[in-house]
């Protein structure tokens, strides 16, 4: 009875072992799959971890600002997902896909910072040259129209010209629909 209980003893410290070093990859893997502030999409470049708190802290709290600045603008309005975070030099995201009854979406941006960002975008991995345009990073609202061909991902690039000391948001609303 003994020998059993050592046996069974050992199995479960191995287990447990295992277990624990399971988990600490899984939370590893979980932290680093994509930013907490992101809605939908694809997970954006995020900001590197080796930044200081305070910066992190400042970043964290611009990003809220510009977020809740979108959510005030577009109070009426579906969202299809969106995001936030700190200025990056680049960055961006893909929507995965739109809604079959959607023909076009609001694309709408803001930062703070006092930066230029230039932002180009796509759909169906095709570029959108005429929703191009720069903003500057003054808490206003950038929007385009963009026309949707037919389901499926719609995503933009972003590159800032100056300080990344701001943050950012995004969402894509649902503009135009087929009548059912």
């Amino acid at each position: 009875m003994m020998r059993t209980r050592g046996a069974d003893s050992r199995a479960v410290q191995r287990l447990s072992a295992g277990l624990s070093v399971a988990l600490s990859v899984t939370a590893l893997l979980g932290a680093s799959a994509c930013s907490p502030s992101e809605q939908s999409g694809s997970p954006s470049k995020s900001p590197s971890v080796t930044g200081s708190a305070p910066a992190t802290t400042s970043a964290t709290a611009e990003a809220e600002a510009s977020k809740s600045v979108l959510e005030k603008a577009f109070v009426n309005r579906e969202s299809l997902g969106g995001g936030s975070g700190g200025l990056l030099r680049q960055f961006g995201n893909t929507h995965p896909g739109t809604p079959a009854d959607v023909l076009s979406v609001t694309f709408a941006f803001t930062c703070t910072g006092g930066a230029k960002v230039a932002l180009t975008f796509d759909v169906a991995d095709k570029d959108v040259p005429s929703a191009a345009g720069t903003q500057v990073c003054d808490g206003s609202v950038f929007q385009r129209s963009i026309e949707l061909p037919k389901p499926g991902p719609l995503g933009f690039s972003a590159v800032v010209t100056g300080s990344e000391s701001g943050g950012y948001a995004y969402a894509y609303y649902a503009e135009k629909k087929n009548l059912p």
